[in-house]
């Protein structure tokens, strides 16, 4: 372990600040965002006469980064929504390591179904994931009209929700599991190990008591950066109005108008939600958008920190 620099304490000041605030986001929202707190016009007077403003409201010194169209506070969204899309990258990651990491561990020591393994991972990541995820999870996100929002039929959405979980995992098992077959074979080829085989440890001792110490730094590399894949692959979907989030929905049909909203500000749904009015109310995305990227900025800052802190400094296989 290399001694820690003063960058590897700010990476690692900033990834508190976000567990904080995901944390205790709730209680640190400057404004409420309950169906109680919606704001529809706000007077004001001009040229002597009173009229009235309708959200979404302009950045100001009351709302920071703006509101959307309920008069919702967009930072007390951000603060609010934060732990919901943080944890559902989480959930996701680890989903994808649950079937990924056993069966590379058992690939890589026993050296069976390897080759199968590599041509599945080789397709996988052949085209980037959007390409693969996009048209199934669009067609069938549409296809049930789940883009009517609170009117969506609540099985549907359900159904979708498993959908895109199980694609969402499934397309990122090969080449992860792929990735820890390969460093599993490399340590499996150490002296210790073949020892140990030798001697008749079982796989799953050889695994329990050698590998898994000896690959904990790089799993845990390797679970960070999958992490932020995951993130970065749902901001995508969200671009182009593919989200989890349950919304609410503002408008009717004599009105002519929908807009759907998020109910807990879920980053991913404030996504779609800002893309459609990038043109008319840009700090909505902008607010949503630089946020996200600063998010996984962080993160890749942090894994660039602690890779140098621990001595990684060759690329995994």
């Amino acid at each position: 372990m290399k001694r820690s620099s003063i960058t590897y304490y700010c990476s690692l000041g900033l990834i508190i600040l976000i567990l904080l605030a995901a944390i205790f986001g709730s209680w640190l929202k400057p404004h409420g965002i309950g169906p109680d707190q919606k704001i529809t016009m706000i007077p004001y007077q001009e040229d002597g006469k009173t009229r009235y403003m309708k959200p979404p409201f302009e950045p100001n010194h009351t709302f920071l980064l703006g509101t959307d169209h309920r008069g919702f506070d967009m930072l007390s969204l951000l603060l609010n929504g934060l732990k919901y899309t943080l944890g559902t990258a989480l959930a996701l990651t680890a989903l994808r390591f649950a079937i990924a990491l056993p069966w590379g561990l058992w690939s890589g020591l026993t050296g069976k179904g390897r080759g199968i393994l590599h041509s599945l991972q080789w397709v996988i990541s052949s085209v980037p994931a959007f390409i693969f995820l996009f048209p199934p999870l669009a067609g069938i996100y549409y296809g049930l009209r789940l883009d009517w929002g609170i009117k969506a039929d609540p099985h549907y959405r359900m159904l979708f929700i498993w959908i895109f979980i199980l694609l969402i995992a499934f397309i990122g098992i090969f080449p992860l599991a792929y990735q820890v077959a390969n460093r599993a074979k490399y340590y499996n080829e150490r002296l210790f190990i073949e020892a140990s085989r030798i001697m008749g440890g079982s796989v799953l001792h050889r695994t329990v008591r050698h590998l898994l110490p000896c690959m904990r730094n790089e799993l845990s590399f390797i679970f960070l950066s999958e992490f932020m894949q995951v993130l970065f692959l749902i901001g995508q979907l969200a671009i182009f109005h593919i989200v989890l989030g349950g919304t609410e929905t503002l408008g009717s049909d004599e009105a002519g108008y929908f807009i759907n909203i998020t109910l807990t500000g879920e980053w991913s749904s404030l996504i779609a939600y800002g893309s459609s009015y990038i043109r008319i109310y840009p700090w909505i995305i902008l607010s949503v958008g630089g946020s996200f990227a600063l998010l996984l900025l962080s993160l890749q800052f942090f894994l660039t920190q602690l890779k140098y802190r621990y001595g990684k400094d060759r690329q995994l296989m």
